[in-house]
């Protein structure tokens, strides 16, 4: 495969800390990377039912568990040569999870004398924990017969008491582990900079802050030039970050952004906050759907009747159907309100399409059955990512509710926001200055005040009673697809990478 404008290509290691295959961010920007003419590698989550070496689309993947503590030592924070602050609060954060987790590894060694590094992984609480559905149950299985096994085999007095030690020192590091927040990135470093590599990368590709050490560590290592790719504003995340008000993330960033060569973010606002503590001006990347007018004109001739959100919801073409797309959250995006907005407006229905998370969907549930509205309501798994356009364009409106909690959610620009532009669906969004701009640009959507549920009742019914109002005129198509597609999107990546 030849490179762009003539220049060899590079090596790509892209990392990632969720599994590639949940992340279409990650896997739309390797593709294109790829499309580019480079090589490209993923590193990511292995959180278990997939293969550990994998190949998506030419591009080669790495699963492992980066949540480990196997590695863990009282050395471990020596790698981390470019965080100036590893003697003072970050280093006081981390410090008792390495100590927990020695502690874990020495109680593991009990263990190794008699039982098969296979096995070692089913004992630990965390070989199921890290899993979920039907693989969680399995695993859980296997985990409970093997504890079973061991004590009829080895007796019920030391080895019981040691097993509960495993058990409870495994908690301990799980528990400290969540408390790390943004410093889980040294842990992720830690288990990514013990592989085996059998290629010497040109460019690592570190997306979001959880692997941003990593990539400066892995940078330093194979003399590479580094990619920060910030999918979010981290110092200013409504969540994530720790009650007490500390911001290490910003301190963590800054002492990594040094020895960054290039990057990327999602928003224009975003890109402003960064290019005031970045050496350069970040390259914008939109979280753009990975489709062009011929997949969209192919796949609803051929898939409609089943990716349909009307048709899966069995709602009724004259009912009015509102639709949220994405995992359902407390809080911060905002959907408590439009339930509330739901008591205004009761002939229209409402659908959610995306991650299901049984907690979040229950107290989404709960909240709708104490407002009444509950019998119009429906929520959807998810469907491929390129579909989202397809399957909601049967829907009367799309809403896009975050509240303005943090710079990151005033200044987002959510995939939501160009799903439903790309299914030609109106849309009322925030009344955020990103979210506000581009709707308004393209003509196919309106404000509202996210905070009031009357404010954005009558949002939506000015939708839905004056649909012509809020249609995208010729021009304003071609300007999404020419600014705004993927494809579009690709191309200034492409740019980026001719420029190492």
């Amino acid at each position: 495969m030849s490179g762009i404008h003539g220049k060899s290509p590079k090596t790509v290691f892209c990392l990632t800390y969720h599994e590639i295959t949940a992340d279409a961010r990650v896997l739309k920007e390797a593709r294109a990377v790829r499309s580019a003419g480079h090589n490209v590698h993923i590193f990511c989550d292995w959180p278990g039912g997939l293969p550990q070496e994998d190949s998506i689309d030419g591009i080669r993947v790495t699963r492992f568990n980066w949540q480990s503590s196997d590695h863990i030592t009282d050395e471990t924070l020596n790698r981390f040569f470019f965080v100036d602050r590893i003697s003072n609060e970050i280093g006081q954060r981390v410090t008792p999870y390495i100590e927990a987790a020695i502690q874990l590894n020495a109680a593991k060694s009990k263990f190794r004398a008699f039982l098969t590094e296979e096995e070692m992984q089913i004992l630990d609480p965390m070989y199921y924990k890290h899993c979920i559905g039907r693989e969680r149950r399995v695993r859980k299985f296997a985990h409970k017969q093997l504890l079973w096994k061991t004590k009829l085999k080895y007796g019920f007095g030391e080895i019981r008491r040691d097993l509960n030690s495993f058990g409870s020192k495994s908690r301990e590091v799980r528990e400290k582990f969540f408390n790390l927040y943004q410093l889980n990135s040294l842990i992720f470093a830690e288990n990514i900079c013990s592989l085996d590599f059998d290629e010497t990368p040109d460019v690592i590709h570190a997306h979001d802050i959880y692997c941003l050490p990593a990539g400066v560590a892995l940078a330093k290592q194979f003399q590479a030039t580094l990619v920060y790719d910030a999918h979010e504003y981290e110092p200013a995340r409504a969540t994530k970050n720790p009650l007490d008000g500390s911001n290490f993330a910003e301190e963590l960033e800054d002492d990594c952004l040094p020895h960054v060569d290039h990057m990327i973010t999602v928003s224009s606002s975003i890109a402003e906050l960064y290019a005031e503590r970045f050496k350069g001006q970040p390259t914008l990347i939109l979280n753009a759907p990975e489709i062009d007018l011929d997949y969209m004109v192919r796949r609803k001739s051929e898939a409609l009747d089943q990716l349909s959100i009307r048709d899966r919801a069995n709602v009724a073409d004259d009912t009015p159907l509102v639709i949220f797309t994405g995992g359902i959250q407390m809080g911060h995006r905002g959907l408590d309100k439009v339930l509330q907005a739901l008591a205004h407006l009761p002939d229209v229905k409402l659908a959610t399409m995306g991650p299901r998370h049984q907690r979040n969907d229950k107290w989404f549930m709960s909240e709708a059955r104490k407002i009444g509205v509950s019998d119009r309501i429906t929520l959807l798994p998810p469907v491929e990512a390129p579909d989202v356009p397809i399957a909601i364009s049967t829907a009367d409106l799309a809403i896009c509710p975050f509240q303005d909690v943090s710079l990151n959610h005033r200044y987002a620009m959510p995939n939501k926001l160009f799903e439903a532009a790309f299914a030609g669906l109106p849309m009322c969004v925030s009344d955020l200055p990103e979210m506000r701009r581009f709707v308004e640009t393209l003509g196919f959507g309106r404000a509202m005040d996210e905070t009031d549920p009357v404010g954005i009742a009558e949002a939506i019914r000015d939708v839905l009673d004056h649909p012509e109002n809020y249609m995208m005129t010729d021009q304003n198509k071609q300007t999404l697809w020419e600014i705004y597609s993927w494809s579009a999107q690709a191309k200034r990546l492409s740019a980026l990478y001719a420029k190492f």
